[in-house]
Formats: structure tokens, sequence, C-alpha cells
């Protein structure tokens, strides 16, 4: 069925028009007439809606949301069905982009673009495990970035856990298969694309990782002609390492990426608590990229009375994370903090008549006059910025150096080690020198042992046997003896 520009869908939801469609069915803005409401309405096609599979899933994605119940999780408000049979599910209506849409546009973000984006997928995926259902189908595509939402911008809600595996419910809910492959295949974890049956939250954590992978560098870790090509390569080999196809990437950002991509499941994060705690350390010991700031400090930065005058002339900007929000500009002026209480930190940027200073996790604004002091004021914005410089160079040799120990302690571990198993090779060997020393002095001892056999007599020849023939005299008659 197909619905147009003010058809009312159960009496109460108004269509004012078509956000897109696709062969499952299509999405529409609409009005709750009731309450005046801004709303987005999914539509499964009746010819999807036969399928009791598609049904389940639709259903799927309304459970799940009602379910884990963040504000990072698309919040779903009714479920219904049409007269034709097509089955409908209504949702908040979002106003941005997915982050998919982002790095198409961007190409590539930075570790300071990705970091908040990162922290409140995190947060949503935590506690959909929390509540016991796995997404199994997380992509950037899921990953929705609403322009503003309770004063921040970008702020992160995650869609379609349509395929999702409900563990704490288990039974009819449960649509995992045997050898099923289920799932988006660039982001599926290895033991995922293999068809595990047990697979568990670190299904998700791996994709997480792919969609930070490809963040920043604009490119999935794994790319094939073929569906089965594709899964051969996520199952057998490793991806190229993302400080590789990510030239000037941060290191330990890089790792981050790398353990949550780990192919041996003892190897990952355990959770995302786990990861959520590794992105913290890593923007923590990382001063050279600003936190994230709110969009209420931007509009009161962009309410802050401008100065009509020369343009500035100051130290370069450094990466901020809100897209276009600063840029530099060239000339002279001389700055005057706009607040009472003055704050030094990090130059964030010049425009507007403004320079941006972070201090504190605070932004101030500095407003731009053209008075006699303008030099001074530009060169101790410039001393400002190398001095901050400064403190990170030194920051960066001190782990330098505590990386250099780590190393000396753990080359010193080796060699002690090396040394023990070497004792312990020798010690093997004089115990088998011992023993073999032992069964020789028992052998000999053993052979002194037996009895001695003397050699045998010689024969002595036997006596001749005596003559009983008696010998007749001479002249007289022989006498015969014997008989």
């Amino acid at each position: 069925m197909q619905l147009n520009t003010g058809d009312l869908v159960d009496g109460k939801y108004r269509i004012v028009r078509l956000l897109g469609e696709g062969g499952m069915g299509a999405v529409y803005e609409g009005e709750n007439v009731r309450i005046h409401r801004r709303v987005a309405i999914k539509v499964l096609h009746a010819g999807v809606a036969a399928n009791g599979d598609a049904v389940a899933r639709f259903e799927r994605e309304a459970q799940a949301a009602g379910r884990i119940g963040s504000e990072h999780i698309v919040e779903v408000l009714d479920l219904g069905q049409l007269a034709d049979g097509e089955r409908y599910m209504v949702m908040e209506f979002m106003d941005g982009e997915s982050l998919s849409s982002r790095i198409h546009q961007s190409g590539r973000l930075t570790a300071a673009q990705l970091y908040p984006i990162a922290v409140q997928m995190l947060e949503g995926l935590g506690a959909a495990h929390a509540a016991g259902i796995i997404h199994r189908d997380l992509k950037p595509d899921n990953v929705y970035l609403v322009r503003s939402k309770k004063g921040q911008t970008d702020f992160v809600k995650l869609l379609d856990f349509g395929i999702s595996k409900f563990n704490a419910m288990g039974g009819e809910f449960s649509m995992t298969r045997t050898g099923a492959v289920m799932g988006t295949p660039y982001y599926m974890a290895p033991e995922q694309a293999k068809g595990a049956k047990d697979i568990d939250t670190r299904v998700d954590i791996y994709a997480a990782g792919v969609i930070l992978y490809e963040a920043v560098s604009g490119q999935v870790p794994f790319n094939a002609d073929t569906f089965n090509e594709l899964i051969f390569k996520i199952v057998l080999e490793s991806p190229p390492p993302v400080e590789q196809v990510a030239p000037g990437l941060d290191p330990a950002f890089a790792a981050i990426i790398s353990k949550a991509m780990a192919r041996d499941l003892t190897e990952r994060y355990a959770s995302c608590a786990d990861f959520l705690a590794a992105l913290n350390s890593w923007a923590q010991h990382h001063a050279s990229q600003p936190p994230q700031h709110s969009a209420a400090q931007l509009q009161a930065l962009h309410a802050a009375p401008t100065v009509t005058g020369p343009r500035v002339a100051a130290a370069s900007a450094v990466d901020v994370r809100t897209k276009g929000a600063w840029s530099n500009t060239q000339g002279d002026a001389a700055l005057t903090p706009a607040p009472a209480k003055k704050k030094t930190g990090l130059v964030l940027g010049i425009a507007a008549g403004l320079v941006v200073v972070l201090a504190g996790g605070a932004v101030t604004a500095y407003k731009v006059t053209s008075d006699s002091k303008q030099a001074a004021a530009v060169a101790a914005a410039q001393a400002e910025k190398d001095r901050l410089e400064a403190e990170h160079k030194a920051k960066q040799e001190l782990l330098r150096l505590e990386e250099e120990k780590k190393r000396a302690l753990a080359g010193r571990a080796d060699a002690e080690a090396r040394a023990q198993s070497e004792q312990a090779r020798a010690d093997e060997q004089g115990k088998a020198l011992e023993l073999a020393k032992e069964a020789a002095a028992k052998s000999e001892q053993q052979a002194s042992a037996k009895p001695v056999v003397p050699p045998p007599r010689p024969r002595t020849p036997a006596a001749p046997k005596p003559d009983t023939t008696t010998k007749p005299k001479s002249g007289s008659r022989q006498i015969r003896t014997s008989l």
C-alpha cells in the first residue's frame, strides 16, 4: 500500500512526506495529530509482511528498543497493522544523518572527531548488553547522528535491532540458527562469519572496532568481489594495521581499534565498559585533543558580542571536533576577555570576531578589539599557545621515557627468565649425569657380587690295567689261566 501525503494512518498519524524506500519497506515523516508530535513511520511492505521471519524481525526491533530503555537507542512509540496487512512502526523523528553518510562526506574522521561519537555508541551498546540483547548488525548505517539533542551536537542513536539476539529471554525470541550467517558481512566478527551458535556480546565489540577502523581510514578492513571470498578473508586473514591505512593516526588510538578487532576472543575487550575505559584513558592522556564541548557552549560563544575592526593574526588553531566550527583569519587586532573571569588554556580557533580558548573543560570567548595594545595581546595569545605546546611536548617526552623504562624492565625480566631457564637446564643435565654415575657404580657392584666358578681341572691319564696272565718260566710248560 502506497501512502501519500495527507493520508491518515490508524486514525492518528498523518503522512507528511516519504523519507526513503527499500526492498523491505518505506519510511515516512509523519505527525501524531492528537499530540502534534513529529514522528517517523516505518512500514513493512505487504509482500514482506507475509514472511513470518520478517515480521518477527520487525517486531523484534520495537521490543528491543522498549526493553533497553537507553537515550542512545531510537525510541519506538507504537506498533500497528494497516488494512491490507502491512505492519507499521512509529518511532521518534530524528533530524540528522547516519555515520556512514558522515564518513562518505568527510572521507576520514580524526580521532578527536570520532571520540565523542564512539563513546555514545558504546554507551548505547552497553545498555543493550546489560538488557541481555546482542545487536549482531552494528554498522555505520545503524549509528545515527542527531544534529542537536539535550544541548549536544551529534547525539548518537542506535537503530535496527531486527536480527538482535535476546540472551535473557531465549525461547521464541531467539532467532539464532546453527550455521546461519546473520548480519552485514563487512562488520562481522570471525566467529559470527563462521556461523557459530554460541556468540556473545563481543561480536558487537568487534563490529564497533570495524566502525572506528572505517571512520579513521575511510575504508573497511576487508573487501572482496564475492560474498564467499569476503567471509574467507574475515575468518582466515588479519586486516591491514589501521595505522598503515590511516597515516598520522595516533598509535595509542590505533591500538584501541586493533584490540577491539582482535581475532582471539580472549584478547578482545570483554565488555563495552572496558572499551569505554580505554577510550577515556586515551582522551585524558592526550592533552592536544580538546574535550568535547556542548552545543550550549558553542551557542554561548556565538551569542557573545562581536567588534568590528581588523581581523585577527594569531596562532594556528588546533583541531576542533565540531565540523566547520572555527577557522583561522589573518590581520591584526587585540584580544580583550569578554567574561569577567579570565581563564587560560588551549587556543581552539579564531572566527567571527572571537578567539576561543579551552581551559579546565570550559570554553571561553575573547572579543576582538582594535586598541593600541593589539600587538601585545596577540603576542600574549601566541605565548600562551607556545606554553601549552611546550607542556604537551614535555608530557610526550615523559611518556617516551616511561616507555623506555618499561622496555628496559621488560628486557631485564627477559634476561632473568633466560638465565633461570639456562640454570634449570644445567641442573637437569647435572642430575642426569649423577644418575648415570650411580647407574654405572651399581652395575659394577652387582658384577663383583657374583660367585667365582673355578676352572675345570685337567684329566689325568688312566693307569694301565695289570697284566693278569702269568708268563711261564723258561723251559716250563705254559699254563692258561683265562677261562
